[in-house]
């Protein structure tokens, strides 16, 4: 097969990920050893909250992944085992899904709203047998041989598992699942390596401009990449805070989130964008004063947001367009302008 060149700028010249890689650890581990008391993940479950419901430091989010690690080990788990996640929208959720990378296991993302088919379809065509199911969920329709761990379980194993170092686990071992959205056909399981987290880091600059003193808000829930990839994984792999909603999502909360919470940053599609401008209060958009800017993917923006939101925030917003397969490969950022090109008119070739 011949191979393409690219043209020299298009060439990725950064370095390669090491031989031994282990996603959990490159994501969380880092942080936890460079600034165990730096604040990593806030939970809010009302926009006029005072405080937050969840307080975590990097050190006590990896204590829990790796408490979660050893309890899935000790419950005969074995390496490179599927995964499904079915549970509510919670920090529970997220350090299950760290916790089994860290175990070597491999974690699929899914969304409590998925019917009985659509789970007995996952299972099956991944291969998972073990299921993580939301506590209010039934049991119906689920085969003998799948494992159900409830999430109060999950609760008990990141307070007394015993903690397990990470999986020493190689660059292209594999880390997690995904499901294409099946709109054309079925969804497509998409098998990402451990060092899919490394191949990320083009994004800290090409699209966040992200720091460690960031605060990250993302509106999304983990069951879609664009929130385990933007609301966790980037954020923490840069010892920035991720900032979690679980409370009724309107288009007026997020400006007194941003607000409330001072996020730096805040990552959601275009319709949240476009409902914020239609519904929010103008004094509380005049408020998101610490507010950088806003990141946006996931679905084509309609015409004249751009220029909306800067008119009514002062903010810019900076768009990315990826797909389940490789996640990010187009985007804006503050030091890249964006032109004339938006996702709505990028078609495959």
């Amino acid at each position: 097969m011949t191979e393409l060149a690219q043209p020299p700028s298009l060439r990725f010249t950064g370095p390669l990920p090491p031989e031994h890689f282990n996603m959990a650890r490159y994501v969380i581990g880092r942080a936890a050893r460079a600034a165990p008391g730096k604040v990593a993940l806030l939970v809010f479950d009302s926009p006029d909250a005072l405080a937050p419901a969840e307080c975590w430091v990097f050190r006590e989010i990896e204590t829990a992944v790796l408490r979660i690690a050893g309890a899935l080990k000790a419950r005969g788990y074995r390496r490179g085992e599927r995964l499904l996640i079915k549970l509510n929208n919670t920090s529970t959720y997220a350090l299950l899904f760290f916790g089994a990378i860290a175990a070597g296991l491999v974690p699929l993302a899914t969304s409590t709203h998925l019917t009985e088919d659509e789970v007995s379809f996952l299972l099956s065509d991944s291969g998972a047998r073990i299921l993580a199911l939301a506590d209010h969920l039934p049991r119906t329709g689920i085969p003998a041989d799948v494992d159900i761990i409830i999430a109060d379980e999950v609760a008990a194993m990141m307070r007394g598992g015993k903690v397990q170092d990470y999986a020493d686990s190689r660059a292209d071992d594999p880390a997690y699942m995904v499901y294409t959205s099946g709109t054309t056909a079925n969804p497509k399981g998409v098998l990402h390596a451990q060092r899919a987290a490394w191949g990320r880091r083009p994004m800290y600059r090409g699209w966040y401009g992200i720091g460690s003193g960031d605060r990250m808000l993302h509106a999304g829930a983990f069951n879609w990449t664009f929130t385990l990839g933007s609301g966790l994984t980037d954020p923490w792999a840069n010892g920035a805070t991720a900032i979690i909603y679980t409370g009724e999502k309107t288009p007026d909360v997020w400006p007194h989130l941003i607000a409330r919470t001072q996020a730096t940053l805040f990552a959601a599609v275009p319709g949240v964008y476009r409902q914020i401008l239609k519904y929010a209060d103008p004094a509380a958009l005049a408020g998101m004063t610490t507010l950088r800017h806003g990141l946006m993917a996931g679905e084509a923006p309609p015409e004249g947001l751009f220029e909306a939101w800067q008119s009514s925030t002062g903010r810019a917003l900076h768009e990315a367009l990826g797909m389940s397969e490789i996640s990010t490969y187009v985007s804006s950022s503050p030091s890249v302008p964006r032109t004339l090109v938006s996702s709505a008119s990028v078609k495959p070739g």
